[in-house]
C-alpha cells in the first residue's frame, strides 16, 4: 500500500489463485496481437509464490520503462517493446520495423517467416523499483483475470484508469 498508484491490496485465497491460473491459461490459448499465442510469465511466476496478492491500481502507478513484452521464435528474440526514444530512433534508422514502442528486428524476420508455428509472445514480470530485490514477482494479468480481480476486490470494472497487478512473495516481506 506504500507504493504510489496502489489503492487496494488483498491476499488471494487458494481458490482465487486457481481461478486466476485458469483464466490466464485460457487467455494464453488465444492469439495475441494477431501473431501467436502468449505466455504471461510475470503472472505465472507470481502465482507460484508462497503468498499472492492482488492489487488495484490507478493511473499514478509508475510502470517500468523496461521491456514488458518479448516476441520469441525458436528461442530467439525477434521483437520487443522498447521505451527509450533514442534507442527506438536508432533501431528504426538501422532498418528494423518500429511500430509505436514495438520493435521487430530485421535480421530475425526470416525466423518469423520460416517458423511461424514456433512464435510466442512472452509477457515479462514487471520490474517495479520499490519491490526489486525483495523476493517478489509482479505480473500484469490478462483482461479476463483483471476483470475477475476487479470484481473480487470491489473495484470499478469500466474505469480505464483502474487496473490490477499481482504480486507473489516468497519470504517475510512487509
Amino acid at each position: 500500500m506504500k507504493l504510489k498508484g496502489i489503492v487496494k491490496v488483498a491476499l488471494l485465497s487458494k481458490e482465487d489463485v486457481a481461478e486466476v491460473e485458469r483464466l490466464e491459461r485460457e487467455a494464453e490459448g488465444k492469439v495475441l496481437m494477431g501473431l501467436c499465442k502468449g505466455i504471461n510469465l510475470g503472472v505465472r511466476e507470481a502465482l507460484g509464490r508462497r503468498a499472492v496478492y492482488a492489487c488495484i491500481t490507478n493511473s499514478s502507478l509508475r510502470w517500468p520503462k523496461t521491456s514488458l513484452v518479448k516476441i520469441i521464435c525458436d528461442g530467439e528474440t525477434i521483437g520487443e517493446d522498447i521505451y527509450d526514444e533514442v534507442e527506438l530512433e536508432r533501431l528504426k534508422k538501422e532498418g528494423n520495423i518500429v511500430v509505436g514502442n514495438l520493435v521487430f528486428y530485421k535480421e530475425k524476420m526470416r525466423l518469423m517467416k520460416e517458423n511461424r508455428e514456433k512464435i510466442s509472445i512472452i509477457m515479462l514480470p514487471l520490474r517495479i523499483p520499490e519491490l526489486e530485490g525483495q523476493g517478489t514477482v509482479v505480473g500484469s494479468p490478462s483482461p479476463p483475470a483483471d476483470l475477475y480481480l476487479k470484481k473480487r476486490l470491489g473495484a470499478p470494472q469500466d474505469d480505464p484508469n483502474i487496473g490490477t497487478i499481482i504480486i507473489g512473495v516468497n519470504g517475510d516481506q512487509k
